[in-house]
Order: structure tokens, then sequence, then C-alpha cells
């Protein structure tokens, strides 16, 4: 049996919280205003058609200077052609782009963002779940839902219902960091590893020091059974962060794999401290004491493993 729910809260919360804001405001665009140089270039064509009609009249007939006001219809043409290509650009280049753009959509539904990161922390996860997807129902593009969707999915075991919300979320944010390792994390679980390197080295091309992206890299190695690779990322990334359970607990696994016992001891000690919820954890340390001939701590440790399992 599984861990109770409930005790698992925190860690859900905890890894929502983690995940940076993926929909950022876009500034409205401002139309230009249209520039007041025409009205000025009419009096200079009046004065240059004053100036050039001039030489070529005679001067022996004054009725022929009349048609010099001629040039004056063209400044009330030139007013009319100014309001024209306002009332075309405005709602063409402005006002479409605001209604089609996903990020502007995304902060209708920013309360009940904030009340489905609420229930996760209170450990009311199927609410969460189902809040989730009703925002989903009615705004497909929301990127924060959909990573955030997947993130519980993939933390209650579900990965192939988690991948359905991350393939979604990387069509609308190809180039997202959050939603790329989340992605290669799922891919993962499921054994999928040729498709999780390929997700995961793009996130890492994009972030080269994300803890999180060397995390999840470290991992799949982990699962290749690639354990000396896994050691050396994973060790990186507790080097960065020493409150990182998850990585704590796949270098200490690396370590015990290598015949690095001491040191497995040692790592696997912090990663029951950071994750006190981990079964495997324990049951790792039960073996490492063992190992040592430290019987009592040996099955202190088995029994905890026993005891969070429900066995």
């Amino acid at each position: 049996m599984s861990p109770k729910r409930p005790t698992e809260k925190q860690k859900l919360a905890a890894k929502l919280e983690e995940q940076t804001d993926m929909l950022s405001d876009v500034e409205g665009a401002e139309t230009p205003a249209e520039p007041e140089s025409e009205p000025e270039a009419a009096p200079e064509l009046e004065s240059e058609l004053e100036s050039t009609l001039e030489p070529d009249q005679e001067p022996e007939s004054d009725p022929e200077p009349e048609p010099e006001p001629e040039p004056e219809p063209e400044p009330e043409s030139e007013p009319e052609l100014e309001p024209e290509p306002e009332p075309e650009f405005e709602p063409a280049s402005v006002e479409r782009v605001r209604d089609d753009a996903p990020e502007l959509q995304a902060p209708l539904a920013g309360e009940r963002l904030v009340r489905a990161k609420e229930l996760v922390q209170d450990g009311r996860i199927d609410e969460a779940i189902s809040l989730y997807r009703d925002i989903l129902a009615s705004n497909p593009a929301n990127l924060k839902a959909r990573n955030n969707l997947g993130v519980l999915y993939d933390e209650m075991g579900q990965p192939e219902l988690a991948i359905e919300q991350f393939e979604v979320a990387e069509r609308l944010a190809p180039e997202n960091v959050e939603v790329l390792t989340n992605f290669g994390s799922a891919r993962t679980a499921m054994a999928q590893y040729d498709r999780a390197e390929e997700l995961l080295r793009r996130a890492l091309r994009l972030a080269p020091e994300n803890t999180a992206v060397r995390a999840s890299i470290g991992k799949l190695h982990f699962r290749r059974g690639v354990y000396a690779q896994a050691e050396l990322d994973l060790r990186w990334v507790c080097e960065q962060d020493d409150t990182h359970g998850p990585a704590f607990y796949y270098w200490g696994e690396a370590l015990n794999c290598l015949d690095r016992f001491d040191e497995a001891l040692e790592v696997m000690e912090r990663a029951a401290v950071l994750q006190p919820n981990n079964p495997k954890a324990f049951y790792t340390l039960g073996h490492l004491y063992d190992r040592k001939h430290r019987g009592e701590e040996a099955m202190a440790m088995y029994r905890r493993a026993r005891e969070l399992t429900g066995g």
C-alpha cells in the first residue's frame, strides 16, 4: 500500500508553489499618434505652387492668377484622410490580439487558481483536480492550470494522465523550462527514457543552472542504471540546494548501487530528514545499517518503512 494521501499534501503544495508563474501580463500596445506633418505640408505646397505659377503667368492678364486659390481644397482633402486610418488600425492591431492571447485569458481564472492551491494545501486533492479541470473547460489555453494539474497527477502516481496535460502545455509554451522538466519527469516515470531525455535536454539548454532540471536528469540516469552519471548530477544538485529531498534520496540510492556504502548512509540519513514520509528512504537506511552490523537501528528503520506503507 502507498502512504496515506494526507501525509503528502505539504509535498504537493510545495511543488506547486515552486512552479514559476508562466503567464506574464502582456502590456497593451498603444497605437502611435498620427504625425502632424501633413497639415503643415499644405501651406508649403501652396507656396511652391504660387512660386511656380507666378513665373509662368504672363503679367499681361490679371484674371489668370485667380486659379491660385485652387490648391486651397487640398487642406480640406487631407483632413479627410486623417480619420480614415485611425478606426482601421486600432481595432485590428490591439483588440484582436488581446482577445486571442492566452496570457490575457489566464487572469480571468486567477481567483480559482488560488483556490485550487488552497485545496491542495488542505489535502483536498480531488477537489483541486476538479477545479483545475473546470478552469480548463472554460479556458483550455490556461498554461498554469495545465501544468499544475499535470503535477498533481504525476505526484499521485498517475503519470499517464500527467502526460496528457503536459503534452498540451508544451504546445502552448514549447520553451517553458518548468513544463519541459515536468513533462520529462512524467516520461521518466513511464519508462519512456528516450523521450524523457529529449525533453530534459531541451530544458537544460534553456536553463543550465536550474537545480530542478539537473535533479530530473539525475533521476533519469538512475532509472536507466547509469549510476555513476546519476551520482555526479545529483551531487551537484545537493551542493547547490541542501534541502532538495528527492535529490538526496536518489543520490543516496546511486551511491548504494555503486557500493559506496558509508557515503550512501550519510546521504540517506539526510534524505530521511528531508522526506520523513518516504518509506523507501527508511528501508534503504535499514539495509545500510544492516551492512554496518547496527541491528537495532536497522530494525527501527524497517519498522518505520512498514508504518509508512501501512504494513
